[in-house]
């Protein structure tokens, strides 16, 4: 089973600039589809919908995809942070060893796929 992938965030009350208790319900994007959420990255199970902490943050874990997020609770007038993207991120490092190429860039495929470039000089 593929790893889930971490979303965080926190919410604020733009009259205070403090973090403001709610709760959040997330949906599958442009659909009145409750979203599969998740307590951890292997999977374990979450309910949608749940409460931030009394500093308004909270997380999740999701499929990588694009979600609703709604914002609702007492002294909030709900609202959708609509298409949020969920994504996995990656940490690469490129050190060749003599003779072989640096990694000069990364791109998506339009089928997903991981397409890498290379400099076009070998390392001395």
């Amino acid at each position: 089973m593929a790893k889930k992938v971490a979303y965080h965030n926190t919410i604020i009350d733009i009259a205070t600039g403090a973090g403001k208790k709610a709760t959040i319900t997330v949906y599958d994007a442009g659909t009145v589809n409750l979203s599969t959420i998740y307590a951890d990255e292997d999977g374990g199970v979450k309910s949608n919908s749940f409460d931030t902490d009394d500093y308004g943050r909270f997380s999740f874990y999701a499929d990588q995809g694009r979600y609703d997020i709604q914002v609702s609770g007492v002294g909030i007038t709900t609202y959708k942070i609509e298409d949020v993207p969920v994504v996995a991120t990656y940490s690469i490092v490129s050190e060749p060893m003599s003779g072989e190429h640096r990694i000069k860039g990364l791109r998506l495929s339009a089928t997903g796929g991981i397409i890498v470039t290379y400099d076009e000089d070998p390392e001395a």
